[in-house]
Order: C-alpha cells, then sequence, then structure tokens
C-alpha cells in the first residue's frame, strides 16, 4: 500500500485519504444506529428495567436446566426461601419502591416465572392442529410481553385453570379469524378457552420461532393434559380444579426467570449460583441485564468464532436463542466499529501532531527573530 501511495501526488494522496476517512465515519455512524437499535429491543425484553422503581437495582436473570435435573415448583419454592433469607442477612430491602404488594409473596423484592414446553393437539369442531405449548408459572407475560391481536394473557391466581393464549396462526387454523377471546376449543377432549391471541413483535423472535404454532398454558393444566397425551392416568372433566394440581404428576421445569435485587454489580447472579449449587448440575444462568454493557460484548466478541463449537446441557426456548442472535448482531456491530474507529483516531492524531508541530515551529520562529541582532 505504501509503494501504491507514492505514485500519488500530494494532493491526490489527502483526497484518498479524505475518502477513507468518510468511509470510516459512516461507518461508525452506521454501527452506532444499529447498536442503538438493537440495544433498544434488549431493554424492552429487559424485566428489570420494568420491574425497577425507586433506588434499588435488580438484575434480570434466567436459568435454563436440563429434564434431568427433574427441577419442580418445590425446587422454586426452596430457591426463593433461600433468596429472602440472603437479602435479610445483607439488610437488602425494597422500601421505596412503589412494586410492593401484601398480597405478593416475594413482598416486593422477587418477581419470577418458570415454564417448559411440549406437543399438544388442539381441536376445535372439525379443525385440529398441533401446537408447541409452553407451560407457564409466576408472572411469565410480565417477563415475555408479546403483540396482543386480541384479549390478554391469562394470570397465575387463576381459580379455574381452563384459560390459553394462542398465536395467530393456531388461531387461524382452529377458528379461522384472530379476533377470538372466549372461544372454547378442547385438549383430550377438555374443554379451554382463548384468554387472549399473541404475534411476535421481535424480528430475531420470528426467526427462532419456528414454523409450528404456539400457544402457552398454566402449568398445572400443561401437566394434566401432558400426562394424558403420553398414556398416564389422569382425572377427567372439562375443567381444572384446584385439586389438581396436587393430583397429576409435575412435568420438569426447564426455565426459570427472575429479577431480583442487584446492589453491587455480580452479586445477584452470585446469590443464584451459590442457591442452586449449579457445580456439576445441567443449567446454565445467564445474566440478561448484562447483555448490553461494553465489557460483556467484549468479552463475547474473543470468543465470536468458537460460539457455534460450545456444547450446552440444555435446550434453549425460542425467546433465548433470540436473545442470543441479538449478542451475536451486537458483537458483529462493536467488531466493526472497532476497525471503523481505528483510522480516524490514527488520522485525527497526525493532524494534531502536525498542527502542533507546526505551531511549535512557528512560536520558535518568532522567539528567534525576537532575540536576533538586526
Amino acid at each position: 500500500m505504501v509503494v501504491y501511495m507514492k505514485v500519488f501526488s500530494g494532493r491526490v494522496k489527502n483526497k484518498i485519504r479524505f475518502i477513507a476517512f468518510l468511509l470510516c465515519v459512516i461507518t461508525v455512524m452506521a454501527c452506532l444506529c444499529l447498536l442503538h437499535k438493537t440495544n433498544k429491543k434488549e431493554n424492552e425484553a429487559n424485566a428489570a428495567i420494568h420491574w425497577q422503581s425507586g433506588r434499588q437495582r435488580f438484575a434480570y436473570i434466567s436459568v435454563y436446566m436440563s429434564p434431568e435435573e427433574n427441577w419442580k415448583e418445590s425446587d422454586r419454592d426452596t430457591l426463593i426461601s433461600n433468596l429472602q433469607m440472603s437479602f435479610r442477612e445483607n439488610s437488602i430491602s425494597n422500601n421505596d419502591s412503589n412494586n410492593n404488594d401484601s398480597n405478593d409473596s416475594n413482598k416486593g423484592i422477587i418477581k419470577d416465572c418458570f415454564s417448559c414446553e411440549g406437543l399438544m393437539e388442539f381441536s376445535n369442531g372439525k379443525n385440529t392442529a398441533n401446537a408447541k405449548v409452553t407451560a407457564t408459572g409466576g408472572d411469565f407475560f410480565f417477563f415475555h410481553q408479546p403483540v396482543w391481536l386480541s384479549g390478554f394473557a391469562y394470570s397465575d391466581s387463576d381459580v379455574m385453570k381452563d384459560r390459553a393464549v394462542i398465536d395467530k396462526e393456531l388461531a387461524w387454523q382452529l377458528f379461522g379469524g384472530e379476533n377470538v377471546a372466549g372461544m372454547p376449543f378442547k385438549i383430550n377432549g377438555n374443554t379451554y378457552y382463548v384468554a387472549g391471541v399473541v404475534d411476535t413483535s421481535q424480528q430475531e423472535e420470528k426467526k427462532t420461532y419456528g414454523e409450528i404454532n404456539r400457544a402457552w398454558l398454566p402449568y398445572s393444566a400443561f401437566c394434566k393434559e401432558y400426562q394424558k397425551q403420553d398414556g398416564a392416568s389422569g382425572e377427567t372433566g372439562n375443567t381444572l380444579d384446584t385439586g389438581t394440581e396436587e393430583k397429576a404428576g409435575k412435568i420438569p421445569i426447564t426455565c426459570y426467570e427472575t429479577v431480583i435485587p442487584n446492589p453491587v454489580q455480580g452479586w445477584a447472579i452470585d446469590l443464584m449460583q451459590k442457591s442452586l449449587g449449579t457445580e456439576n448440575r445441567k443449567m446454565v444462568i445467564t445474566e440478561n441485564s448484562k447483555r448490553t454493557d461494553f465489557f460483556y460484548v467484549m468479552d463475547n466478541l474473543k470468543n465470536f468464532f468458537y460460539k457455534a463449537s460450545g456444547t450446552q446441557p440444555v435446550a434453549y426456548p425460542y425467546w433465548e436463542n433470540a436473545a442470543k442472535a441479538r449478542d451475536t448482531k451486537r458483537e458483529l456491530y462493536t467488531g466493526i466499529l472497532i476497525i471503523a474507529v481505528i483510522y480516524p483516531v490514527l488520522l485525527c492524531t497526525r493532524v494534531i501532531a502536525w498542527i502542533y508541530k507546526a505551531a511549535d515551529n512557528k512560536i520558535k520562529k518568532r522567539i528567534n527573530k525576537k532575540h536576533s541582532p538586526d
């Protein structure tokens, strides 16, 4: 390149330098815009931001588990008890938050949900369709807020666990439309009702969502129907009463998500690892609220070319795969940004050095002229 540049005159060299500088600046601005757009999507999915109120800082943490761990609701209750004990020991409270609710067992400090997945058949008269069902417990739709086309989410506090959320593709296959909130359908002959119809909101989620229809069902209802689908014995009937949860066997939970106080950076995830005892267990813990941090991105960027070769003991749900897709975009934009900014920085440094040298020479000439004999 140096030999090539020597054939040009100084004016042509300056034009080439200016064009290269301009292209680098445009690339930097484009990467900054794309990073802002990607980070904005991540922040919209960050439950810690939605939950935070007052001066207390929170961390949004996900735990993905293999079904072999056989993690159940009793394990969740034990985990919450351990976390609350640690909060009391460290004098952590959320008194300045508006999120306190006397009816919330987590007492305004912890927000959590859990889920697992399985395939089921839905029917509505002559129409039938298979769907991948996400069984949910806790405040699942607080952590995952889709675009609602009709209706709204069911609640974990519902007495009759007979409502489900379906996506628009399943709604069209079963009912021939999207505005079907309140319409009945059947799973294994049991009647359920559409609580709401959703559409995916993020581009990455549409890519990782898959071609299959999707639905969301209360965890206790899912356990009952999934076991009956596999030929296990279970009680029949059109609705689920409050005793069903104790009577039906439980399907292993594969995803647990929580928002907990994080007074010092890294404290919350360390506490989760300690409380779960993750060593030699088939679990992966991710602190989602760190995903947009520059140093977190740089750490991931170091292993950018080895990400595909990694093996994990768990299967990630579609929302985590969407977040990982945003991670890859963020790492790519950051890498290009760092490369593109090198030349403008070096060129500006050279210009500043030239200006300094020219000013220094001018000052020296004036001093010499002043002190030189006439």
